[in-house]
């Protein structure tokens, strides 16, 4: 869990609101999932890292530095004034080290309204298209929901399955199941 998820909320839960309102509310939605991604990765940079963090840098100086990084980079889209209000007031409140967070939360928003949910599969061996089209039947069952699976490998895990959607996780893993019996032993 990010240091910045409990700040992030109100955030990601505004501009959701905001491109919700909008006449075209699918394309604001994207155009915002678009224009957070590209901040959010100006934010990681170790340059503007550098920038947020000095004492001498003013958030007005910050806020300008920022938005034309923004505006240099190659398919950027229109930075329009709502996104420009979003930045300034981070950079005022000296969140802008929060947008990944922010990120984070409006896109969990935006699958929810969309009616699909991101799965994070962590296995110790590689999935098989079959097993992964079964999987995806599965939690499309159980959750109610289209879902998108993105898969990870945990060697350590000796065999098996963590699924993680959203709050739920689901242990199917030999390393998991190995830890209950310890506990259960230990009572």
């Amino acid at each position: 869990m990010s240091d910045f998820e409990t700040v992030a909320r109100p955030y990601s839960r505004a501009v959701f609101e905001l491109a919700m309102e909008s006449k075209s509310s699918k394309k604001a939605l994207q155009s915002w999932s678009d224009v957070l991604q590209i901040a959010s990765q100006i934010v990681l940079d170790e340059s503007m890292q550098a920038l947020i963090l000095s004492p001498s840098v003013t958030r007005a100086q910050l806020l300008e530095m920022f938005l034309s990084v923004m505006t240099s980079v190659e398919g950027a889209p229109e930075i329009s004034q709502d996104v420009k209000n979003l930045l300034a007031i981070l950079a005022t409140n000296n969140r802008l080290s929060a947008l990944p967070a922010i990120v984070v939360e409006y896109e969990k928003l935006k699958q929810a309204s969309e009616g699909t949910i991101e799965v994070k599969v962590v296995s110790a061996r590689n999935l098989t298209a079959k097993q992964e089209k079964e999987m995806t039947g599965q939690l499309k069952k159980r959750l109610g929901k289209d879902v998108s699976i993105t898969a990870e490998i945990d060697q350590s895990l000796i065999a098996g399955a963590i699924i993680k959607a959203g709050d739920l996780v689901i242990d199917g893993s030999a390393l998991g199941r190995l830890s209950k019996l310890a506990t259960l032993l230990n009572k």
